[in-house]
């Protein structure tokens, strides 16, 4: 096996509880002072930030300071990207707004090889080790280790939610409550409303009393501990950017408060 990441999957299926963030900025110097704090994984995002496909080769390679896994969350129209983001080195892909079993299915066909995919191999890849790695080994390694995460957040994505599960396509899905929020036309009240709060505790006991692992975005230490006492254990705990404009905030406030009056 040739992924140095063999492990993530499996953890993931397991419901082990992992922690995690959302990266949104290009510099690598920001994704390696995560890496080394201690996250069991780091999502580059590539639907909310500027980030190219060489943008998170960086990012993957600050994260090996660490050890640290990266997933690449996409865009629904950018499954285009999937092969150059795993030759890249990203451990799995995160697409959000899946609506349908036909959505899902091309997300498998996006990332595997044949015979499961459409995926085209080159073995120049940083994830073959620039060709040191042959196709006998690196096609099922990939089949094995590849993390596939789907994003339910929409009300099509929960009316198709069943039949979203029955392709076994994702070894987990993931609730995007702010889109959630506006696609049921609460917008900005994420999970406060009842309705939307409602919708979530549907979905989730369906998720989980059919075995799926579930995550969710956590804005917080308090959030984060609410969602894993209903079970979720695949949790993205604010973004690189938010902790940066909050810490620094809470910085300023504590020390020109002692210097007021």
């Amino acid at each position: 096996m040739n992924l140095r990441h063999s492990t993530l999957r499996s953890r993931i299926r397991d419901h082990e509880l992992l922690l995690g963030t959302f990266v949104k900025s290009r510099d690598p110097a920001t994704t390696e002072s995560l890496a080394v704090a201690g996250y069991d994984f780091i999502i580059a995002d590539l639907e909310h930030s500027a980030l190219s496909v060489g943008d998170v080769e960086g990012i993957v390679r600050a994260c090996d300071t660490g050890n640290v896994p990266v997933i690449a969350r996409i865009p629904p129209g950018g499954l285009g990207l999937c092969g150059q983001l795993l030759d890249i080195g990203v451990t799995g892909l995160q697409v959000s707004d899946v609506t349908s079993a036909a959505a899902a299915l091309a997300v498998q066909a996006a990332a595997h090889y044949p015979p499961v995919g459409e995926r085209s191999l080159a073995l120049s890849t940083r994830a073959a080790q620039f060709g040191a790695v042959p196709a006998s080994r690196h096609i099922p390694s990939s089949l094995a280790q590849t993390v596939l995460v789907g994003q339910i957040e929409s009300r099509e994505g929960l009316a198709a939610l069943t039949s979203i599960l029955d392709t076994e396509v994702f070894d987990a899905l993931f609730f995007g409550p702010a889109d959630l929020s506006v696609s049921l036309r609460e917008p900005g009240r994420e999970v406060v409303h009842p309705d939307v709060a409602s919708n979530l505790g549907e979905a989730t006991d369906t998720i989980l009393g059919g075995g799926t692992p579930l995550g969710i975005a956590c804005a917080d230490a308090d959030e984060a501990e609410r969602w894993t006492e209903q079970g979720l254990t695949y949790l993205a705990i604010s973004t690189d950017v938010g902790m940066l404009r909050s810490t620094a905030q809470s910085l300023l406030s504590q020390v020109r408060s002692r210097y007021r009056g």
